[in-house]
């Protein structure tokens, strides 16, 4: 779930100390005015990973007090107060929320708690973006934490009851019921307690546990020190439902309608229960009717957008016929079943589980395309290629060595070329590197000799002046450039059968590159690249990727007795898969690694079918094999010229016609396991080098249709669309 982080209580009228000193060793002052409040600050130099409120929040909250820690000998005390947080100006994950002063009835002091012996557990809720004036089940939010403001003896009750209207759709009504919790100071708790740091002269060092008093001499028994300040964890304490609703065949333009008063119901899901903020377990005591969804931002291309929330607790069972959604549009009811939202989960999530319990702080995402006879979809997944990766034995001033990495089939990658670059330093340097001039030529070519899976070069470092970058190609691949050494080599590629297209090229990465390694469209893998190296002891470590992009594609179709059924195919005849309008031929730079496209547009090239024969063992659909093509990377949409979209045709073998133009580049990746910024949920619209595009098109009389899903800013279980019709 996502976290809320609020660092607080920075005010002077907070941070005063109890002697004259800047140490806390007095711990019996008497007078308020000398006391040690218990105070709540920013990190000053620290990372904070969340955001804080958008809107200036109430925040209600227990101090629990146990002398020495211990719980079992009476001497606890508690009591509540009351701060307010401001607003995060900008909400991104390196920003948080303060806290403004409290007025003085709500300061609390360590002297009132057991002063050095204390150990301080603080448990606090929040409704984001509002004030003490909230009301729920007609209390005010401080009223919803019992105890006085006075310190008082033993442990308070932490439950907080908490409910969910019926009806959802009025005016910040998800708002005003949008619970969170924190718990993270306390005996279980981790990074709430801020130690105070004399070298930083700051609360910077992070503790799990409770807040306490810490000596400046830790070897000491007793002597000057400081008590610790703390750093409140929101959490989400509800789960969430999002439905997008998208108008499917059957509907015209003038209608799609809820029936007069409603939206979606929600069925029989948890909505009042008591939340123990101590350990953050519900106890759900109601189950009822959600009867009407709040409205929310529509996603682009739904009709609808809808969310309502819920106590956590709710359960997805496989194959179940239970009713959690119903909705009636233009006189048609629908409705959506456990098993059939708990498979769209499993696809979206590309997991297999058999039952789901909904979760705090999580967002449940589905789109549903909804249809007079049927719902469709049509996904796209990406996922990454195996890395062919190449390792150096340790060298120094002597023959270059290379050990091989196996595929994962087993056989060694050994079908390569080696090229060298010399970077040469001014100096003579036995250090690191730092030089990054890989553009050039790339003439000198490694003679190898093979024992095994270890390669002996006939290379050698011939001074401390000699920096290299390294990089391999395919074994005979041909070294294109110029005379200037300012002007990048490259090597050629060109598009067609997977198999017999699959160029590679590798270099040494930065030893800090995270896997998969990134690339750029301008400047292909310049920024991970290591410097030139030089004569070295340290093991030299190659990567080679795949320079072109995958593409597979996988029709389906209903089932031969349904009347939208298409036949994929008649005979030995099946479907032509084509590609159009897209860069057949393109650069690889030898330097960066950057991909271009080079030549004019191919209108149209034939991907490799699959073998014959459909896939039946779907209940509902027939599907072929994977048609496949090697592509030059490149963008799916051009500024300029009279083709402007890389498209798909679809020929059936009754010869109809298919075509995603414009539409492919709007097509989402549902799954994505691949290592550029294109998430899960985003835009399909680059194709990009070591990657493969599998798209599935279900085919119907009707045509080809689109479902997606969305990510919200909770942390959100994305799920694929499901297929339902009215007899469901």
């Amino acid at each position: 779930m996502k976290n809320l982080f609020f660092p607080l209580l920075a005010a002077t009228a907070l941070v005063t100390t109890a002697c004259s000193n800047s140490l806390e060793d007095d711990a019996n002052a008497i007078d308020p005015s000398n006391k040690t409040a218990i105070s709540f600050v920013g990190e000053d130099n620290a990372a904070v990973t969340r955001a804080g409120f958008a809107i200036n929040t109430h925040i209600a909250m227990h101090i629990r007090s146990n002398k020495n820690g211990l719980t079992t000998d009476g001497n606890v005390r508690e009591t509540r107060t009351v701060a307010s947080a401001l607003a995060d100006a900008t909400l991104s994950d390196a920003s948080f929320s303060s806290i403004e002063a409290p007025s003085d009835e709500n300061v609390r002091y360590w002297d009132d708690a057991y002063g050095r012996s204390a150990q301080l557990s603080v448990f606090a809720v929040a409704v984001p973006g509002k004030d003490n004036t909230l009301k729920n089940d007609g209390k005010s939010l401080t009223d919803l934490l019992a105890g006085t403001s006075v310190w008082s003896n033993g442990a308070l009750s932490e439950e907080i009851a908490w409910t969910v209207s019926a009806d959802q759709s009025g005016t910040d009504v998800i708002g005003k019921e949008d619970l969170t919790y924190s718990n993270n100071i306390s005996a279980n708790g981790e990074g709430g307690a801020k130690s105070y740091n004399y070298t930083s002269s700051a609360y910077d060092t992070p503790k799990d546990g409770c807040l306490q008093f810490r000596l400046k001499d830790d070897s000491m028994q007793d002597g000057p020190g400081k008590f610790d300040q703390g750093n409140l964890k929101f959490n989400h304490a509800m789960s969430r439902i999002t439905v997008h609703l998208k108008k499917g065949v059957g509907y015209g333009d003038g209608s799609f309608a809820f029936a007069t008063g409603t939206n979606i119901k929600i069925l029989n899901v948890p909505t009042a229960g008591k939340l123990d903020i101590e350990n953050g377990s519900w106890t759900v005591e109601t189950s009822s009717d959600i009867n009407k969804m709040a409205t929310t931002t529509t996603q682009s291309g739904a009709t609808y957008s809808l969310m309502a929330q819920m106590l956590p607790g709710y359960t997805f069972a496989e194959n179940s016929d239970v009713n959690v959604l119903e909705f009636i549009i233009d006189d048609n009811k629908y409705f959506i079943t456990q098993g059939m939202m708990l498979d769209a989960l499993n696809q979206g999530q590309n997991t297999s589980v058999t039952s789901l319990e909904m979760a705090q702080g999580k967002n449940y995402v589905f789109t549903i395309t909804v249809g007079k006879s049927k719902i469709i979809n049509v996904t796209a997944t990406l996922e990454p290629w195996t890395d062919v990766t190449a390792a150096n034995k340790d060298m120094d001033n002597s023959h270059i060595e290379l050990s091989l990495f196996k595929n994962a089939d087993g056989t060694a990658a050994d079908h390569f070329d080696l090229y060298r670059l010399n970077d040469e330093s001014a100096e003579i340097n036995t250090g690191a590197s730092e030089a990054k001039n890989w553009n050039g030529n790339y003439t000198d070519k490694a003679g190898l000799t093979q024992s095994g899976t270890v390669w002996t070069t006939d290379w050698f470092f011939e001074n401390n002046k000699s920096f290299y970058h390294f990089r391999t190609v395919n074994e005979g691949t041909k070294i294109k450039g110029t005379t200037d050494n300012a002007v990048d080599d490259y090597f050629e590629v060109t598009s067609g059968a997977q198999t017999t297209h699959d160029y590679h090229w590798g270099a040494p990465f930065l030893t800090s590159t995270t896997s998969p390694i990134q690339y750029s469209t301008t400047n292909g893998y310049a920024a991970t690249l290591s410097p030139a190296i030089g004569a070295t002891n340290s093991t030299i470590n190659l990567t080679e990727l795949h320079m072109m992009s995958n593409i597979n594609v996988v029709l389906r179709t209903t089932k031969s007795t349904s009347p939208d059924h298409v036949e994929l195919e008649v005979g030995s005849n099946q479907c032509v898969v084509s590609l159009t309008y897209f860069y057949a031929k393109g650069q690889v730079k030898m330097g960066s690694g950057l991909v271009t496209p080079t030549g004019n547009l191919t209108a149209s090239d034939a991907f490799t079918a699959p073998a014959a024969g459909l896939d039946d063992t779907d209940a509902t659909y027939q599907k072929t094999g994977a048609f496949t093509f090697a592509v030059v990377p490149q963008a799916l949409t051009r500024s300029e010229g009279t083709n402007l979209y890389v498209g798909i045709t679809i020929k059936t073998p009754d010869n109809n016609q298919y075509y995603v133009v414009k539409s492919l580049s709007d097509i989402i990746a549902t799954a994505n396991g691949g290592s550029q910024n294109q998430a899960t949920n985003g835009k399909v619209d680059f194709w990009y080098p070591n990657h493969r595009y599998t798209y599935t098109f279900t085919l119907t009389k009707a045509g080809i249709k689109n479902v997606t899903c969305t990510v919200e800013k909770w942390v959100n279980v994305t799920a694929d669309n499901k297929d339902i019709t009215l007899e469901d």
